[in-house]
């Protein structure tokens, strides 16, 4: 089983309506998530169950990979927006499947929820990505420090 965590694409600090759920990408952040679909391209990282925030600045870094990710399920969750290490468990733990996952959202819950994993302080950056395999037979048995990283990118953008 894996899970890959996506941090959002570089934002703006401020969007037209002054809510940060409605900030969007900044140039550096299209560049980042064109970077990241190329890796991913090159790495075959698609066809998995897809867990993305509704937040604008998710969707449009979703945007940018949806053609090369071909997700077998996607979910817009609104549940997903600034969701801290516990949610994401209990979400994980509660679906009991045993399919790869990946999941596009924001800090400090995705860097929490991979620091868990490895059982080591992890930090990612805008347009981040990190995977983790587990041996396990289901999401329940996820614990910490049973992630094992596979691969860590982050654009040069």
């Amino acid at each position: 089983m894996k899970i890959h965590l996506l941090r959002h694409a570089k934002t703006e600090q401020l969007s037209n309506s002054g809510k940060d759920f409605d900030r969007k990408l900044m140039e550096r952040g299209i560049l980042q998530s064109k970077e990241m679909a190329a890796f991913f391209a090159k790495n075959k990282i698609q066809e998995m169950e897809v867990w993305c925030s509704t937040a604008k600045r998710t969707r449009q870094t979703f945007s940018y990979l949806s053609d090369i990710l071909h997700p077998s399920k996607l979910t817009f969750s609104d549940d997903l927006y600034l969701c801290e290490q516990e949610e994401f468990l209990s979400k994980l733990w509660n679906e009991n499947q045993t399919n790869d996952l990946f999941i596009i959202g924001h800090n400090d819950g995705l860097s929490d929820l991979a620091t868990y994993f490895a059982d080591e302080l992890i930090h990612l950056s805008t347009c981040e990505y990190i995977c983790f395999s587990f041996n396990a037979d289901s999401w329940m048995e996820l614990s910490r420090g049973t992630g094992t990283i596979e691969q860590r990118f982050r654009p040069s953008v």
